[in-house]
């Protein structure tokens, strides 16, 4: 059967993993075919993943959407392996090195898999890619990452064949902040470098989720003129339509998602323990939940009302954020201009509620959350500032004020508007 404006999707990460990462391309697709087209996705067999998070929830989305598997060996599991018995055995936003096997392995990640953990499962994915742009007669394809081996997949068929090709990036590739950690040889840094410049070089067309400054910088690796989109991450209006705000006992500040060493979370328990000194008997709790280290967690114990939640299911986690009054977000630390929007904070803006973001002011995170007037961006070293915004809100919410909303200003950042923006990008090139 003819399926109607076939386009392939090619991603690493799909349920049953979890993540802002599988939540994009997730959305893209339901919404894709709800408008017209006919999505189907590679991606890799469960059983030959690694996966730092499971969302069974996310399933529920995917409906209707065929999924094409490939099987592959992963030295992630070996790593695994070693590590039994430890948590956070799957590095996720960082690469920990706490003993001689991760120092071996930091080497060898860094020097013998480019660009990736994960390349392995590139070239089973070519051989199925092929099979399935053939018999569908397929003649647009979308290659997400990280991980950026995705995008090898990409590249190599378009040697083979003739079609159209958008290349996703969510992140940096080789000027992603945690690769210092791998001991990488001059060799390594080469390859990796030219497999970006390729990439660039031969997509039709090149999305990011950021436009200011990483654009800049991805132009600046090739001579060609590429053609560069921006699309942010959305939320989806029918489950924030779904979830109704609950009344507070206490005050709660809410944070959700992947915490690391490399994000300013120790500046902000300065600040609250600030806050907390000028009024030792306030009603307030933290409420954390996702992929949070036991180390970072005693940290946060310094402060006595906390509750974490572990990794929960999507839509879990826009139930905390839609009670949160207010919602906690971290950028990550990095020598160069901030080029990340977390895939969680236009969600946070579409609850309405007051957003605290510690980290790089001149950001374009920090000038998308400006466009409500009730968020904060705030310098790490801002820690008067920081528990200053907190005592303000709370005092709002003693005194039950109410924040007038002001999420029409992100109206256009709907998973289904995003995915309109998408449509005009393969229509165009």
């Amino acid at each position: 059967m003819m399926l109607s404006k076939p386009i392939l999707i090619i991603t690493y990460y799909w349920p049953p993993s979890g993540g802002s990462g599988v939540q994009r391309w997730v959305y893209f697709s339901k919404y894709l075919k709800k408008l017209g087209y006919s999505p189907i996705v590679l991606t890799i067999d469960l059983k030959s993943a690694s996966y730092p998070a499971i969302d069974r929830s996310l399933i529920n989305e995917t409906q209707g959407i065929p999924v094409h598997y490939v099987k592959s060996f992963n030295w992630i599991k070996i790593y695994s392996w070693f590590k039994k018995g430890k948590k956070d055995k799957i590095p996720q936003g960082e690469f920990s090195k706490k003993g001689l096997v991760d120092h071996i392995a930091a080497f060898i990640r860094g020097n013998f898999f480019i660009p990736d953990a994960r390349v392995n499962w590139a070239k089973s994915a070519i051989k199925e890619a092929l099979r399935i742009v053939k018999s569908h007669k397929i003649e647009k394809i979308i290659t997400t990452g990280p991980p950026h081996s995705t995008h090898l997949i990409g590249l190599n068929l378009k040697k083979q064949l003739n079609f159209k090709w958008i290349a996703d990036f969510r992140d940096p590739w080789t000027d992603i902040f945690y690769v210092k950690s791998f001991y990488r040889l001059s060799f390594a840094k080469k390859k990796d470098k030219l497999f970006e410049r390729k990439v660039l070089s031969n997509a039709n067309a090149i999305i990011t989720t950021t436009s200011e400054n990483f654009q800049k910088e991805l132009q600046s690796k090739i001579s060609i003129n590429q053609n560069f989109f921006k699309i942010y991450n959305g939320y989806d209006s029918d489950l924030f339509k779904k979830i109704k705000k609950r009344k507070n006992k206490d005050f709660q500040i809410v944070f959700t998602g992947l915490l690391t060493e490399n994000h300013p979370y120790k500046e902000f328990i300065e600040s609250f323990i600030k806050f907390l000194k000028k009024d030792p008997k306030v009603n307030v709790k933290i409420i954390l939940a996702g992929s949070i280290s036991e180390k970072i967690l005693n940290e946060f114990n310094r402060i006595s009302n906390i509750e974490f939640h572990g990794y929960i299911n999507h839509q879990d986690a826009v139930n905390l954020m839609i009670d949160g009054n207010i919602l906690l977000n971290f950028m990550y630390k990095q020598e160069k201009n901030t080029t990340m929007i977390s895939g969680k904070l236009i969600e946070y803006m579409a609850t309405g509620n007051p957003v605290l973001m510690i980290g790089d002011k001149k950001s374009e995170a920090s000038k998308l959350l400006s466009k409500q007037t009730y968020n904060l961006t705030a310098d790490p070293k801002e820690t008067k500032i920081i528990s200053n915004f907190i005592k303000s809100n709370y005092i709002n919410w003693i005194e039950k004020k109410e924040i007038k909303n002001e999420v029409d200003v992100i109206k256009d950042y709907t998973r289904e508007e995003t995915t309109r923006s998408l449509i005009e990008i393969i229509e165009k090139i």
